[in-house]
């Protein structure tokens, strides 16, 4: 645990009150926010299916940090800056674009928190038990219906109309990562949180090296970006041979409405595309699974990699549904939101949209390095 400066009253009783797991950090202009530490650990401690080494998302431009420190709430942002606060309506139908800018006004190290972290937490959480429920039926949880918080539009838990947003950190000990007061509240369910560090183009999985997603440019042709050679894990140049990449298993055909074309697989081809390049929309076809059943295609072994950053499931299994379209620039979402029940969860990832796309249960998490 870092030694952080006491300032003042309330970072001092968030501190007492959690035995230092939580702290406020203050953003530049002075604005409370509240985190969780999260401590560095190896991969093989959770499982050597994840590979060996500090799990990437505490490496952060060639340092290997002590640890990470997440926001224990889906974000609000006031003047400017993204917040982790509770008891707030978190800031959604905005494109990927201004959370990322709204939390780098934070100051520095502040950042939206990236795919690697949210892998490093949920194989944590994984690892050490039950995996969090959370707002996954308007307002309630769906595999625990007597588990709700306040919706955001005052309806009714439950009833199937209005926005069923509820409240950051509303919802009972059960909806966060540790089962406690200290924990991360919210990853499940309710909005489904962009994660950066993480695109699919054209069918091909791209990452940021580690976790560098927590200071690099996000949305360029950079060079920063790169491939997963299926052949040994490495990470090499976009458009090399033989690069990770979702596959459709069914041919798209436009019938003029989105159509789920079910299954897919992980491949090192793209055999048949799901749709048309360029569509950005939801008018157009793509695939979903159970993240737990995606699997590779013959002669295909998922690297570590892959694993470690949930882009397919690996020896803890995982609850949540992961949707794709393998036709031009797809940036990550995680978590579900409040009206996907059991396709919510910690593997719930969906590349299905573009940086542009702004919804309603659409929002993001800040972090600190």
């Amino acid at each position: 645990m870092p030694t952080i400066f006491i300032k003042d009253d309330l970072r001092a009783a968030i501190e007492a009150a959690t035995g230092g797991l939580c702290t406020v950090h203050y953003t530049q202009s002075g604005q409370p926010s509240y985190f969780r530490w999260i401590p560095r650990f190896n991969l093989e401690d959770i499982d050597p299916d994840y590979g060996s080494g500090p799990h990437p998302a505490f490496v952060v431009d060639g340092v290997t940090r002590d640890g990470i420190w997440v926001g224990m709430y889906p974000g609000i942002v006031r003047n400017g800056e993204l917040l982790s606060l509770p008891g707030v309506d978190p800031t959604v139908s905005q494109p990927y674009t201004y959370f990322v800018d709204a939390a780098r006004a934070c100051g520095a190290g502040f950042h939206v928190m990236t795919n690697a972290e949210w892998g490093a937490v949920s194989l944590l959480t994984a690892k050490a038990g039950d995996q969090p429920r959370g707002n996954t039926n308007y307002g309630r949880a769906h595999d625990a219906t007597w588990e709700s918080a306040r919706r955001v539009d005052s309806g009714t838990p439950g009833v199937t109309s209005g926005t069923g947003r509820t409240l950051v950190g509303a919802g009972p000990l059960s909806w966060r990562h540790d089962g406690s007061t200290a924990g991360i509240a919210d990853l499940v369910g309710s909005v489904w949180e962009f994660t950066p560090g993480l695109r699919l183009v054209d069918g091909e999985i791209q990452v940021l090296t580690n976790n560098d997603a927590a200071t690099a440019a996000l949305f360029d042709d950079s060079a920063a970006w790169k491939a997963i050679s299926a052949a040994d894990g490495s990470l090499v140049a976009p458009g090399t041979a033989g690069t990770l990449k979702y596959d459709s298993l069914t041919a798209y055909s436009d019938n003029g409405a989105a159509n789920d074309l079910g299954g897919f697989q992980i491949d090192d081809v793209v055999d048949n595309r799901n749709g048309p390049a360029g569509d950005n929309g939801y008018g157009y076809d793509y695939n979903s699974m159970a993240f737990s059943s995606l699997a590779a295609d013959t002669g295909i072994t998922v690297p570590a990699l892959a694993k470690a950053l949930l882009l397919a499931p690996g020896a803890l299994a995982l609850n949540g549904r992961i949707y794709m379209r393998n036709h031009g620039q797809r940036y990550p979402l995680r978590g579900g939101a409040w009206d996907d029940g059991g396709y919510a969860g910690l593997g719930a990832l969906s590349l299905h949209n573009a940086a542009s796309n702004a919804y309603s249960n659409f929002g993001a998490r800040p972090a600190k390095v």
